[in-house]
């Protein structure tokens, strides 16, 4: 896909690849990588997805990435 497809979405908040909760096979296998607390994690393309609050409150630190500057500014997790 080309980026203004994203960017596009963004635009007219067609968003419903975001979901309510963390994703279930996140949640379900992530500790198979047996990662030490405090590492640090990158989420590409993470808009607003609750993976990263979930991440966190695991201990991880977190870094995402996004191609738009929308769903950044309207994030409602932080690290603190």
């Amino acid at each position: 896909m080309e980026p203004q497809f994203w960017l596009d979405r963004w635009t007219k908040s067609e968003i419903e690849f975001h979901k309510s909760d963390a994703n279930p096979l996140l949640v379900k296998y992530f500790a198979e990588l047996a990662l030490p607390k405090g590492s640090r994690v990158f989420v590409p393309l993470c808009g607003r997805t609750l993976d990263i609050p979930w991440l966190l409150s695991e201990g991880y630190r977190v870094a995402g990435a996004e191609l738009s500057s929308s769903p950044s500014s309207n994030c409602s997790w932080s690290s603190g």
